[in-house]
């Protein structure tokens, strides 16, 4: 996720779904186990913290996110119970990195994703928290997003 320029340079070496547009001027795309290998040469490297994100998919993000930022967002839930991580890349540098397991309680402002969605602008107003802001609770999987591939084994 992040501002247009970013997200074409990702999606066009990912070969992944077109871009959909969000709010605060900000696109993403869906990263499925063939656009990891795209981004990673098929060499990933340590994964971080039980995620999907790896050093090999860090290290194309950061060179992807060029001068501007990209984050990488990730959501795994079932029956109410689950995890979220996030990253946020900019001018080089990982600026921010998160995991953490999330069950029933409501999602809290300072969860991995809330934290990457203000890294990257996005406003939350009275009442609800970034991921709402800016519209993610819409998509439920990544299928919502344009992939069709996806094997979540």
């Amino acid at each position: 996720m992040g501002t247009p320029e970013e997200v074409a340079r990702v999606a066009s070496i990912a070969a992944s779904p077109a871009p959909t547009k969000l709010k605060f001027g900000l696109e993403i795309i869906p990263l499925g186990y063939e656009q990891f290998d795209r981004l990673t040469a098929l060499k990933p490297g340590e994964y971080f913290e039980g995620t999907h994100l790896s050093e090999g998919l860090q290290t194309a993000l950061i060179q992807a996110a060029g001068g501007g930022q990209l984050a990488y967002i990730e959501t795994n839930y079932f029956g109410g119970t689950g995890s979220q991580a996030a990253a946020v890349f900019s001018a080089g540098e990982v600026i921010m990195r998160a995991s953490r397991p999330i069950s029933r309680e409501p999602v809290r402002r300072n969860d991995p994703i809330n934290t990457a969605l203000r890294v990257l602008g996005v406003q939350a107003l009275a009442g609800e928290d970034e991921f709402d802001a800016i519209g993610l609770s819409r998509f439920r999987d990544l299928e919502s997003l344009g992939l069709t591939e996806w094997d979540d084994d």
